[in-house]
């Protein structure tokens, strides 16, 4: 198991853990790189074995915080260290790094938990957010774009103009840089994409749209990091974006 694939496997150990924090933990785990430190010192507890630490390693401004997480983490990575003939898990240590390249291409089918997910994707969000939604009237989603925008986040929405989206209990408008979009054609139509475009290097998109419905549909997202899948979908906005002028 390389380290990447260990960080896949301890986030996900997380995500079907009890811990009241792990949204937080995992947000934090996301924005970190593992790096495992192989010594030449021999355990003493297992045959011929060598002391192999797991280093987490994160932005310096949050490592104080991932650290309050030390002794739950610890045990996790206990757990999920894959047994070999030559190391042993020896200890957990946090220390400061820079984030991850984005390097990584990566694919996350969900059927369930989509809500949450979405919520868990946006809070990561540094720098920009881009939705376009044929219907959006979730108070809970447009709270936590509500508090992205707070931190600076740069946001903006296309949405399609119909009346559930006009009678939303919350004004777009207000508080977004909103595009209404009509579809003119010979037939009633409806701008009906469904994506989020978060810094230019994760797209979410499927059949679930932002209204409080979709949590009790059978809906799917997949969840792309993948820079050219993002750039892909960032023009697709942009022209919508356009045909609102």
């Amino acid at each position: 198991m390389n380290e990447q694939e260990f960080k896949k496997l301890l986030i996900d150990t997380v995500r079907v853990g009890d811990n009241p924090d792990k949204d937080n933990i995992i947000s934090l785990l996301k924005i970190s790189i593992v790096r495992f430190e192989k010594t030449g010192e021999f355990t003493r507890r297992l045959w011929n074995h060598y002391k192999e630490y797991v280093f987490l390693c994160i932005i310096p401004e949050k490592m104080i915080e991932l650290k309050k997480y030390e002794t739950y983490l610890y045990k996790v990575c206990n757990e999920i260290y894959p047994p070999n003939d030559e190391y042993e898990f020896w200890g957990l240590a946090i220390k400061p790094g820079s984030l991850p390249v984005q390097e990584d291409i990566s694919q996350e089918i969900l059927f369930e938990g989509i809500q949450r997910q979405i919520i868990e994707e946006i809070q990561n969000a540094k720098y920009l957010i881009w939705i376009a939604m044929a219907w959006f009237t979730d108070p809970v989603l447009y709270r936590e774009l509500l508090k992205k925008k707070s931190q600076g986040v740069t946001i903006e929405i296309v949405v399609d103009d119909n009346d559930k989206n006009r009678n939303a209990e919350f004004d777009l408008d207000a508080s977004f840089t909103t595009h209404w979009v009509t579809i003119e054609s010979l037939y009633k139509n409806i701008m009906h994409e469904k994506f989020c475009i978060i810094d230019l290097q994760t797209v979410i998109h499927g059949t679930f749209n932002w209204t409080k419905a979709a949590n009790y549909n059978k809906e799917t997202i997949s969840i792309d990091r993948n820079r050219i899948t993002a750039e892909a979908f960032a023009d697709e906005f942009m022209r919508l974006k356009k045909s609102d002028d």
